[in-house]
């Protein structure tokens, strides 16, 4: 992939397969925003809607790596809405100025991890989908739990 670049010298080919914030921050082709669609996400559900400017969702700090920048919204969100951390256990899905869509709760928001190799240590499965329907559950065997 990077070879033809001539920027590196090695090959570190997996966290490449989930993409994630910060692999999509690096822009090796000038001429391209986005080499890779993300795979790995978070799935949260919407949990409050009692404020105008934001919904609050059940995913914080404890959801994802804190390392770098926040999660992105992938899908399941009003376009321009912006994921903000709210403390441990929730975060905040803050509405564009003049969005009149709201979320209810119950909806469901995925949203693309800052930073996947801390952020799967979090977790004991993947929940892998494929075009909206649930195919496998994978154990995460190496995150330190006997």
């Amino acid at each position: 992939i990077d070879h033809r670049f001539d920027l590196f010298t090695e090959l570190q080919a997996g966290s490449y397969v989930f993409t994630d914030v910060q692999y999509n921050a690096v822009q090796l082709n000038p001429e391209s925003t986005q080499l890779f669609e993300p795979s790995l996400m978070v799935q949260a559900s919407v949990v409050s809607t009692s404020h105008d400017s934001h919904a609050v969702i059940d995913a914080g700090f404890k959801s994802f790596a804190t390392d770098g920048p926040p999660p992105e919204i992938f899908a399941g969100a009003p376009s321009g809405a912006e994921y903000k951390f709210m403390g441990d256990e929730h975060g905040a899905i803050v509405y564009p100025k003049g969005v009149n869509d709201r979320l209810k709760v119950g909806d469901m928001v995925s949203c693309i991890v800052p930073h996947c190799d801390p952020t799967v240590n979090l977790y004991d499965h993947y929940h892998c989908v494929q075009d909206n329907r649930l195919i496998e559950i994978l154990p995460i065997d190496a995150r330190g739990n006997p």
